[in-house]
């Protein structure tokens, strides 16, 4: 594309459109403004599409403001944007429905890049960034998915790479079985297979006479856990077929989002709790639909001396 005739067109119908005989001299802003404006201009040089999406403003009242807006912050914008406070679950499914893994990278480059700047003004930068942690919860997503995203591509190579030498070299039959078991090879040399759930213990090592111990975690429930597995086992040690797992839910029940996404296999009864832990409607869950299928009328059942598990009304 030409940018001079993309450039002359815009000056003709910039002032079709707002003819104004007044020639004020040219504030900062508007210098700013043209200079964006550039950038974007300069997007076209090498394109052969004329679709443009754009997610920045541009408004400056508040770029120049670092001074003289000091006394207008409220408490919400003096909080730091790396702040790393645990937040509603719903909140966070919220930003990651709402930006791409794209939009995430460029914002927080932006910041990177102007570390001075209030969140006043990043959020009027990016309209849809509404509050300081959402700046956090973009490093943690592009931090976890740049590595997944590096991890797919490395299984997609190597089901490529045994393909290529299964029918090109050995000349041996592929089906989609193989492919399978080549990305689940992959993925388990990548540790990609683990349940990850971090849960700290209580107990840590340390130094002898340490007064006191202090130990670092991502978030501040995950001090106790957070999810929880009911497995029953037989007297020669067998694991029996069904267990109960219980996850953890801000309101009790899974929302409707998890609750379409979510793949319960079939020797699996999954319910939701606040805490993560079970409970006595829980635990009836788990004799009634648990370990009632699996015993006789008459059994011996060993349960440690939790109160609700020892209630014997309830069994």
């Amino acid at each position: 594309m030409n940018l001079i005739n993309i450039a002359k067109h815009l000056l003709y119908l910039t002032k079709r459109e707002f003819s104004d005989d007044d020639d004020s001299k040219t504030s900062a802003d508007e210098i700013a403004a043209s200079q964006q404006l550039f950038e974007v201009l300069k997007s076209f040089k090498d394109s052969y599409f004329n679709e443009l999406d754009v997610y920045e403003t541009l408004d400056f009242d508040d770029e120049y403001d670092e001074i003289t807006e000091e006394e207008e912050s409220t408490d919400e914008e003096d909080e730091s944007i790396d702040d790393m406070d645990d937040f509603d679950e719903n909140q966070q499914m919220h930003i990651y429905n709402q930006f791409t893994l794209e939009e995430m990278e460029d914002i927080i480059e932006w910041v990177d890049q102007h570390p001075n700047y209030k969140f006043t003004t990043i959020k009027h930068r990016f309209r849809k960034v509404k509050l300081p942690n959402y700046i956090s919860r973009f490093r943690e997503y592009i931090k976890e998915n740049g590595t997944r995203l590096e991890k797919l591509d490395k299984i997609k190579q190597f089901m490529w790479d045994e393909f290529y030498i299964k029918r090109t070299i050995e000349k041996e039959a592929v089906h989609d079985t193989d492919l399978e078991r080549f990305g689940t090879q992959k993925a388990r040399e990548l540790n990609w297979d683990n349940f990850q759930k971090e849960y700290i213990s209580p107990r840590t090592l340390s130094f002898t006479g340490e007064r006191t111990t202090e130990v670092a975690v991502k978030k501040k429930n995950n001090v106790t856990h957070s999810y929880t597995m009911q497995p029953i086992t037989s007297t020669d040690g067998q694991l029996l077929d069904k267990f109960l797992l219980i996850l953890q839910e801000t309101e009790n029940e899974f929302g409707k989002r998890v609750e379409r996404d979510l793949i319960v296999p079939p020797n699996v009864v999954v319910r939701a709790s606040k805490s993560g832990k079970s409970s006595d409607e829980k635990h009836r869950t788990f004799l009634n639909e648990v370990l009632r299928p699996l015993v006789g009328r008459k059994f011996l059942l060993f349960l440690d001396c939790w109160t609700t598990q020892t209630d014997l009304k309830k069994i």
